[in-house]
């Protein structure tokens, strides 16, 4: 019975994800679509019980706001997703494999040198403004990335959103179909990736982000130490409506003490404390709704 109302539940969600991408996509002209994405998450979102983690886990971290200032971030942040979902489907509109549209690159020298100096890499990111946008900053100098991919827990949603992301990425590795082996294999090819690594990780080490622990993904600290692989970090801003500034910073310089779990820690205290910083200038293009903090 669990099993069939769970079914149920996925096909009624699916459909309206359907009716979503079907209507930003096909239907709707892409100012358009965006706006309305950008104006549902404004108004809805904020009244979701989803919600409630946001306004949590901002507290805990800025006891010093205001609940005014609070909400705003909130509104912000749904504002910013829904636009989000929007643009998710309309990949095209920024990159048609000639021309890149609407978003600023900043420091592609240092993506240039990354892509050239003949090693694997991996680039990594957060969960803010619209990280989509770096894969196609990246694509516009003949840089192809492969994606780490999350898989969702709904399959025809999850459906849908791989062929999303194939509009932006080519190539792809599932979290689900032995991703971690997988990307292991392609750094020892000395090929590149592109992973977010701002979500909590069950399997991960507990590090300090934005003042709190958090636990964290070990697998990049893990390339890097283990395999040689540079690490450059990359940040997407929403600048206003759908225009973007996607700036590369030079790799990562860190010099391991010989302590392995002690390089592992102070590696990943080092990465998450710069996109900590992004959080903190644009608060309201981060996701608060993840399960970030231990105590969350």
């Amino acid at each position: 019975m669990i099993r069939f109302l769970k079914k149920i539940r996925h096909l009624i969600e699916a459909f309206f994800v359907w009716i979503a991408f079907i209507f930003f996509h096909y239907i709707l002209p892409f100012n358009i679509s965006v706006n309305l994405g950008g104006w549902i998450g404004r108004h809805v979102g904020p009244l979701l019980p989803l919600s409630n983690r946001a306004r949590s886990s901002l507290r805990k971290c800025f006891p010093e706001l205001t609940s005014i200032e609070t909400e705003k971030i909130v509104v912000g942040m749904w504002d910013n997703y829904g636009r989000l979902a929007a643009e998710y489907a309309n990949a095209d509109a920024f990159w048609d494999g000639k021309t890149l549209r609407n978003i600023e690159v900043h420091g592609i020298e240092h993506l240039k040198h990354f892509q050239e100096d003949g090693k694997p890499g991996i680039i990594f990111t957060g969960h803010t403004g619209n990280w989509q946008m770096i894969t196609l900053a990246a694509q516009s100098v003949g840089f192809d990335l492969t994606q780490m991919y999350r898989s969702a827990n709904n399959p025809w949603v999850d459906y849908l959103m791989l062929r999303c992301q194939k509009l932006a990425v080519k190539n792809v590795i599932t979290k689900k179909k032995g991703g971690p082996k997988g990307l292991l294999s392609l750094i020892k090819r000395g090929e590149h990736a592109l992973l977010l690594v701002d979500q909590k990780m069950g399997e991960g080490i507990s590090v300090p982000f934005l003042g709190r622990d958090a636990m964290t993904a070990k697998g990049v600290a893990r390339m890097y130490l283990n395999q040689n692989c540079p690490l450059l970090p990359a940040r997407s801003e929403r600048l206003h409506g759908s225009h973007f500034r996607v700036t590369f910073y030079p790799p990562i310089e860190f010099t391991p003490c010989g302590d392995h779990p002690q390089d592992m820690y102070n590696l990943l205290l080092k990465i998450n404390t710069m996109i900590g910083e992004w959080v903190l200038e644009r608060p309201s293009q981060w996701l608060w709704v993840h399960r970030r903090w231990i105590d969350s």
